[in-house]
């Protein structure tokens, strides 16, 4: 009779590439942060004097590239965690990814498009776009539960503890309209997905 082994929970080590990107996630959005308050003061609050000025583009600018880090992160995870390949695991993987690259979108426009309607269309900017808002909304409301779903596949699998939850925790507030609301997201990636995951993976004969 044949002996069948069970698949591993995870792949062979040094192909962990993933890490690098998912670690990178929560510092960039923790100096997105700084740097946002920092053009807040230096433009006395004004929305539109921030969307045009350095620190504001620049505040964007480390935010997009929080997004991006932790959506190529997700791109390489698949390659080390076989349950993310197969089944529930996989429509989490691609919820997660749809809705933090739909996210990743919308600070792009900040970048991009809100520095130029400052000058073209101040009151744009300072109202808001209604479309542009609900874009938000649905953006972040994708990529929370895309990271939720992933996080329970990853405690299923017994690749995370105590940091899953935590994702769990930062995933449901990035549903919610409070504000800043990807610093915890992009901080629990960090420490979830780039710190934990990888020394379990890696750690692994």
């Amino acid at each position: 009779m044949l002996d069948v082994q069970p698949a591993p929970a995870i792949a062979a080590p040094g192909t962990d590439r993933w890490r690098p990107a998912f670690i990178l996630a929560g510092p960039a959005a923790l100096v997105s942060i700084v740097l946002l308050f920092a053009a807040a003061g230096a433009a006395s609050g004004d929305a539109v004097v921030m969307a045009s000025s350095g620190l504001g583009i620049a505040s964007s600018l480390t935010a997009l590239l929080a997004l991006l880090a932790m959506t190529i992160g997700l791109a390489a995870l698949p390659a080390q965690v076989p349950a993310i390949r197969q089944g529930f695991g996989r429509i989490a993987w691609a919820v997660a990814t749809i809705g933090t690259v739909l996210t990743a979108g919308a600070y792009w426009s900040s970048v991009f498009v809100q520095p130029g309607l400052a000058h073209s269309a101040p009151d744009a900017v300072r109202n808001g776009l209604a479309s542009v808002t609900a874009g938000f909304v649905v953006s972040y409301l994708v990529m929370g539960l895309g990271w939720l779903l992933t996080a329970v596949v990853l405690l299923r699998a017994r690749l995370l503890r105590v940091s899953g939850w935590f994702l769990i925790l930062a995933a449901l507030v990035a549903i919610t309209p409070l504000p800043f609301r990807y610093l915890p997201l992009a901080i629990a990636v960090s420490i979830a997905c780039g710190a934990r995951l990888g020394r379990r993976t890696t750690s692994q004969p």
